[in-house]
């Protein structure tokens, strides 16, 4: 009995392209160490501006005497340190 396979494209061997190391970029690492003046990586740069944003909220709403207005943003700030404590 002749066993022949069903799709003449399964008898092709794969070809894999093999490139340089200097041909091959690395995707950019949101938890690699950054260099420069403020050695901060994007990712926490981008946390830093966000609890920033939501102190200066707060900020303003006690300020402007809205303190029960002002605990929503309290309140996110606070999930958002918690959360960062456990990322960072």
């Amino acid at each position: 009995m002749n066993q022949r396979p069903k799709n003449p494209t399964s008898q092709r061997p794969y070809r894999r392209q093999i490139l340089a190391g200097d041909a091959v970029r690395p995707a950019p690492d949101p938890w690699a160490r950054a260099n420069g003046k403020l050695p901060m990586t994007m990712l926490q740069r981008n946390f830093l501006v966000i609890a920033l944003i939501l102190l200066v909220i707060s900020g303003a709403l006690i300020f402007l005497d809205l303190v029960l207005l002002a605990t929503v943003p309290l309140f996110l700030l606070a999930l958002f340190l918690i959360a960062g404590r456990f990322v960072f």
